[in-house]
């Protein structure tokens, strides 16, 4: 019989490796519980700890990098994942890790492109990549197979490319769930109006996606709305987004807005200065300005793709794939949470923190 891993464990317990390999060591944070169920396991299993993986990973120094969006004042979202990797720091202080940070400005290709010319392709053992720009993505992942360098993604999914793992929602899945969410708020038949307030939605391969998704669930419900009319205000000025949205509600019959990304709560000002209250809003993730209007009722319901804990699972992955050879499962899909007025105070975006981080 083949030697019994930590990550058959893991598997069992329905935990991550971390978890496990914390309750063998009598280290960190884990519930009673849970570590009761991890010990009757080992157990039964009958593990013993390969002393000899351990110890390389303990004693030679691993090298990764994180290639991701810069956070600024104005737009915070990449702050959150930040803090899932900052996380899995922590919890991986027992080893010789170094992780090396690139930044990159999320509204500019020559930025990317220019902080990927000089990117240590031959000195980092693996990338935490989180992608933007499609088709100079695609080329990064191309430099990164030709380098043998193991690549997992988190927030946004290539199709197109090669990558060891991807950890996030699944884009399409999660824009029909939008959908049904939007379909519950119609009164009666009327327009619904999708906005896109990114720099440029074909760079966002889940934006993409999010707006198929949503399309697609409309296709199945023909009866329910008249019009789906799109609009990408390409990361426009308030002036300018005030001025499109106005179009937009003097020419169709608005009943619900599904905003494609994290800004949503842009157009939750907008419906509040207008008056335009039983309008329907739909949009994605817990930013501070959003669960302001999530209290207040101008926002029916956000959908959480919880960033942190993308960030450090895969971080997770792509540890313990150049430290241990564990292949990661290639889509991590994360749950399509979504978020009400009446159940934010009880939603903790570190919920499930054993079952999510390294």
């Amino acid at each position: 019989m083949r030697k019994i891993r930590i990550k058959d464990i893991a598997d069992l317990a329905k935990v991550s490796i971390g978890t496990v390999d914390r309750v063998i060591h009598n280290r960190g944070e884990v519930s009673e519980d849970t570590a009761r169920r991890i010990r009757k396991l080992l157990e039964e299993m009958n593990y013993t700890p390969d002393i000899k993986a351990s110890s390389l990973a303990l004693k030679r120094e691993i090298r990764l990098a994180v290639l991701m969006p810069g956070f600024v004042s104005e737009h915070a979202f990449w702050k959150m994942p930040m803090k899932g990797i900052d996380r899995s720091l922590q919890e991986l202080s027992d080893y010789r890790l170094k992780v090396d940070m690139f930044y990159f400005d999320q509204f500019s290709p020559e930025d990317f492109i220019k902080r990927i010319k000089d990117f240590p392709f031959d000195t980092v053992h693996g990338v935490l990549f989180a992608p933007v720009f499609l088709q100079d993505s695609l080329e990064f992942l191309q430099r990164c197979k030709a380098q043998e360098l193991p690549v997992v993604l988190f927030n946004s999914s290539l199709e197109e490319g090669e990558y060891s793992a991807f950890v996030g929602q699944d884009a399409l899945q999660s824009g029909k769930v939008a959908g049904r969410l939007m379909n519950y708020g119609l009164e009666h038949r009327r327009d619904v109006l999708i906005v896109n307030l990114s720099a440029r939605k074909d760079n966002y391969a889940h934006l993409v996606n999010r707006e198929k998704g949503f399309r697609a669930y409309f296709e199945d419900n023909r009866d329910r709305v008249d019009r789906l009319v799109s609009i990408d205000l390409n990361g426009v000025s308030e002036p300018v987004l005030e001025e499109k949205l106005n179009k937009a509600f003097e020419r169709y019959n608005i009943g619900g807005v599904f905003v494609s990304n994290s800004r949503v709560y842009k157009v939750a000002e907008y419906l509040e200065r207008h008056g335009e209250i039983n309008t329907r809003l739909v949009g994605f993730d817990l930013m501070p300005e959003s669960v302001h209007h999530l209290k207040k009722g101008s926002i029916d319901f956000l959908l959480s793709q919880q960033p942190e804990v993308q960030a450090s699972r895969g971080l997770s992955a792509l540890f313990n794939l150049v430290a241990f050879n564990i292949v990661p499962e290639r889509n991590q899909y994360m749950p399509i949470d979504i978020i009400t007025k009446e159940n934010l105070e009880y939603y903790k975006p570190d919920q499930g923190q054993n079952n999510e981080s390294i």
